[in-house]
């Protein structure tokens, strides 16, 4: 059997660059732009987490690059964070301390290779492909008693469910919504996104039956590895599940309402 070689670093940070461009486009009033080095995203909710800069090229100078990106955020009024990669960004964190940004947490960067065959069955859980406007409903009321962003969420999934390349996923108990996650696939790496589970549903294995429906979905279109940025609580589910480390994204901010231009 033909095996392609593992991700490496730099093509899941390629896929990092790629969905972060994608799911920008999905949200209203949401946009993206190249700033010398960067990417960076204005999610159009005035939310600093939501807003994001992320490297797509060396860095000569980290100090000019990183003020190029602030003044950008500064002059539309907002704030945003900073996720660097720990084995290749060091300078741009040294720089960002030096230019009073904070660090504020960091996103263990994973990857899962070779796919295994099959996944296990998580009955009673019921899993399906986001279709339907029901099913479209259904999928952003899976966290509408911990966030109030179902507008957002409504308005990202309606457009997403036509994308090429972009899976949402849909876990039901007994019909009703309690997971859901989102996959997108870059040649043959698939990304997963967005992986809920409603807090009265948790620890009962639903978050890794929903990142196995979007490598599911990613591997009948020809992916042989999946990645993701994993939170505190889903690291040791992805471990659990076969994935391994293999980066970090540290993610740097500002307390302040926005950025100093």
């Amino acid at each position: 059997m033909l095996r392609v070689a593992e991700p490496t670093r730099e093509a899941v940070h390629a896929l990092y660059v790629h969905a972060l461009g994608r799911i920008t486009a999905l949200g209203p009033g949401g946009s993206a732009e190249r700033v010398g080095p960067w990417l960076c995203v204005d999610a159009g909710l005035g939310v600093s987490d939501f807003n994001i800069a992320v490297v797509v090229e060396p860095v000569s100078n980290p100090v000019a690059a990183l003020r190029e990106a602030m003044n950008w955020f500064a002059n539309r009024g907002i704030n945003a964070r900073f996720d660097l990669r720990g084995s290749v960004d060091r300078e741009l964190l040294a720089a960002a301390m030096v230019e009073g940004l904070v660090f504020k947490y960091r996103e263990p960067t994973m990857v899962l290779y070779p796919l295994p065959a099959t996944f296990p069955a998580h009955l009673p859980l019921e899993i399906r492909p986001v279709e339907t406007d029901s099913d479209i409903q259904q999928y952003c009321s899976v966290d509408r008693d911990e966030f109030h962003d179902q507008d957002f969420q409504r308005a990202m999934v309606e457009r997403s469910v036509t994308m090429p390349g972009v899976t949402l996923h849909l876990g039901l108990l007994d019909g009703r919504p309690v997971a859901r996650s989102m996959g997108m696939l870059l040649g043959e790496l698939v990304a997963v996104h967005n992986v809920y589970v409603a807090p009265d549903f948790r620890k009962r294995g639903f978050g890794s039956a929903l990142t196995a429906a979007a490598i599911a979905a990613g591997a009948r279109e020809g992916a042989t590895g999946a990645c993701l940025e994993a939170t505190i609580l889903g690291f040791p589910v992805y471990e659990a599940m076969g994935f391994r480390k293999i980066d970090d994204y540290v993610v740097m901010g500002s307390d302040s309402p926005i950025f100093p231009k």
